[in-house]
């Protein structure tokens, strides 16, 4: 199962169970960049990130490789999306001031990727990236995540997610980068159901469930039940962004 398979793949479910990004890191991003005309959200998948970026940019254009996922995208009079790789854009030289990539670059050729970047952003343009980490949770129901899924599903992770798991700390910004950004962290009250939602959609369990022919999510289901107390009481999640930035020289 390729890395679009598992995006494309009930791409519905990703657009309503994938949690929303921080008002505060559209803030700092708009703070750094020195204009605010056009931004590009690269491998948009919902939108999600897109949609924040309307609130500081007069115009959006949001790419994804997925068309399923293109479908499922929150509609807005600010946003363009249109199907298309990372690595090669028909978009005109020098003509953003702002390229983001949420939860996404991890599945780039990352150098033709930069070098995209390098062509589309205008003189102190920024590339910004980021991801969350995994989820913290009421340590009991940490416990049986980690034996019941977790650990089965640790050797259906791409490579890609090797980079996620260790905090982008390994790749090399093409450009200048931005020291000392605020930290940001997602926190979410989320019952049982939208917590087993958003763990359907990560491509370790799709893949797991291709090849091993049985769904990690039904088993782990049943065992939180017994101590989650009311399924639709909502407990809290938290999640750290791991951010990075980078300007391209004037």
């Amino acid at each position: 199962m390729s890395n679009a398979q598992t995006f494309s793949q009930s791409s519905d479910q990703y657009a309503k169970s994938r949690p929303q990004y921080p008002d505060e890191l559209f803030l700092y991003l708009s703070q750094i960049c020195k204009e605010h005309h056009r931004a590009w959200d690269c491998a948009t998948g919902n939108g999600q990130a897109a949609v924040s970026l309307t609130n500081y940019f007069l115009s959006v254009e949001a790419t994804d490789i997925s068309a399923e996922q293109i479908t499922h995208a929150i509609q807005h009079p600010k946003i363009k999306y249109s199907v298309s790789p990372a690595e090669q854009t028909s978009f005109e030289n020098e003509s953003f001031d702002l390229v983001t990539v949420a939860v996404a670059i991890h599945w780039f050729d990352q150098v033709k990727f930069f070098q995209e970047v390098n062509r589309v952003l205008k003189p102190n343009g920024i590339l910004a990236i980021w991801s969350y980490g995994l989820f913290e949770i009421e340590p009991k129901i940490y416990k049986i995540i980690l034996e019941e899924l977790l650990q089965p599903i640790d050797k259906f992770w791409a490579e890609g997610n090797r980079q996620v798991m260790n905090g982008y700390r390994d790749i090399i910004m093409p450009f200048e980068e931005i020291q000392n950004p605020p930290k940001f962290e997602m926190k979410i009250e989320w019952r049982l159901n939208q917590l087993l939602d958003y763990l359907r959609t990560w491509s370790a369990v799709k893949r797991y469930i291709v090849e091993i022919k049985n769904d990690p999510i039904e088993i782990l289901e049943s065992k939180l039940k017994m101590i989650w107390g009311e399924s639709a009481k909502a407990k809290t999640v938290k999640m750290p962004l791991f951010f990075r930035a980078s300007r391209k020289s004037a």
